[in-house]
């Protein structure tokens, strides 16, 4: 029998194999056993093919072979769909996400932004659309990231029409890269923690670096373009007891604030409201000072 299935737990043996319990993708449970010369990891997700046996007198599942589903070369629709299954989800279509994030890439005009922005993104695509926002407080969850970027990035085309002095392909590349480097800040996207360089430097810090190094390999290091993407990166936090050791100074720099201010703040302001009963008030919501918010009648 083959199956995609969550590694539920794994327990250790002394016989030649081992058992795990998994959660197939039609949401059963059943047990497999693995040579024990081999291993998986928990909570994740594989592509089992196994044949049926009998061990000590209880129907299992012997693992012939085995692949981890980010070594196999998944649809991008379907791998959504297998995410979707396992984990906790962002609550949009990911294939409209994706489709989103690439026209506002393909809409950039000037040549230097359009390839330091296309060099990174195409480098840590397969991690972009897994990986949450955070590890909690907002789009904490797989598919959290691209999800907050592609709101982000649809919430340009209010500013532009209000502020037509803005450069947009600046908007877009600030906003593209101002969390793309949550892939290396945190160890995975199934139940992430922070890595050794998240920790010491932080995705503001390694996004920096990241930019500077693209634009040497591509042949713009030191222009303006690049100067001005990094600084949008540097100073997104505002403060410097968040990471930003700048603050905005470039309108575009301070939009993008903004903007990855707004909609942090509202995506968890819609998850509580949506918990709340029409009349009442949320309980504390930590990204907005601890505020409790009125849900109106209205």
């Amino acid at each position: 029998m083959k199956f995609y299935a969550k590694v539920d737990s794994i327990n250790d043996t002394t016989y030649d194999t081992y058992t795990l319990s998994v959660i197939t993708d039609k949401n059963e449970r059943i047990t497999c056993r693995l040579d024990k010369e081999k291993s998986v990891k928990w909570n994740s997700v594989y592509f089992f093919d196994t044949e049926p046996i009998v061990f000590k007198e209880r129907d299992q599942y012997l693992i012939k072979e085995y692949s981890h589903i980010d070594d196999m070369e998944i649809d991008f629709g379907e791998k959504a769909r297998l995410m979707e299954l396992f984990y906790e989800f962002a609550p949009v279509d990911s294939v409209a996400v994706k489709e989103t994030v690439e026209s506002y890439i393909s809409s950039i005009g000037n040549t230097v932004i359009k390839e330091i922005v296309n060099h990174l993104y195409e480098e840590m695509k397969d991690s972009f659309y897994l990986y949450p926002a955070a590890t909690k407080f907002h789009h904490a969850y797989i598919g959290g990231l691209s999800y907050h970027t592609s709101t982000m990035l649809q919430l340009i085309d209010g500013f532009m029409k209000v502020y037509p002095f803005l450069n947009k392909d600046l908007l877009v590349a600030g906003i593209v890269l101002h969390d793309i480097y949550k892939t290396k800040e945190l160890t995975n996207y199934a139940g992430p923690e922070y890595s050794k360089e998240g920790r010491l430097l932080g995705h503001i810090t390694m996004g920096i670096k990241g930019i500077e190094i693209a634009a040497q390999k591509l042949g713009h290091g030191g222009s303006e373009e690049s100067l001005l993407i990094e600084h949008m990166v540097l100073s997104h936090h505002y403060h410097g007891n968040y990471g930003s050791p700048k603050k905005p100074m470039i309108p575009e720099a301070l939009i993008v604030h903004f903007i990855d201010n707004i909609d942090s703040k509202m995506t968890v302001l819609k998850e509580v409201l949506d918990q709340t009963e029409v009349g009442q008030f949320t309980s504390p919501i930590p990204v907005a000072d601890r505020e409790k918010f009125y849900k109106s009648k209205l």
